[in-house]
């Protein structure tokens, strides 16, 4: 009786285990189709984490009433064209971004800057592209159709 259950306990044990293992295999490698963040997008949101510095600036970017009218047009070249349609004086801006590692994309404000900032691609899709920097807070771009 005794040789049954330390065999029970082992396959338990073994089972739980490689159900562990895959589901930590699963849950890391998000794939998304990169081509996705081509096209013309506005910001939708922010969201910031309990960061007071991180408030401040999204406060700055409530204030300011052309920041959610600005269109960001993703180049599959890596430029990023930000123009405001209300304003057709306004000269363009150009930044540019990079994919690194896995769901990370390398953001340059201008496209001349020797530096850049990382964040993680949180969602990709048709319709919705959500980035998530450093200091946590979350980027929602909404397609423009």
């Amino acid at each position: 009786m005794k040789k049954i259950i330390l065999a029970v306990i082992i396959v338990a044990a073994a089972g739980g285990g490689a159900y562990y293992l895959l589901k930590k295999q699963n849950s890391s490698s998000v794939i998304f189709n990169k081509e996705l963040a081509t096209g013309k997008w506005k910001i939708d949101s922010l969201v910031a984490a309990n960061d007071t510095s991180a408030n401040f600036a999204l406060l700055l970017f409530a204030i300011d009433s052309n920041a959610r009218k600005l269109v960001y047009d993703f180049q599959a070249d890596g430029k990023v064209f930000v123009t405001n349609p209300a304003d057709s004086s306004a000269k363009k801006d150009t930044s540019a971004f990079a994919w690194g590692k896995e769901k990370e994309i390398l953001w340059k404000e201008k496209s001349t800057d020797s530096t850049t900032e990382s964040m993680t691609v949180v969602k990709l899709n048709k319709e919705d592209f959500v980035l998530q920097s450093k200091d946590s807070i979350l980027v929602y771009f909404r397609k423009i159709k």
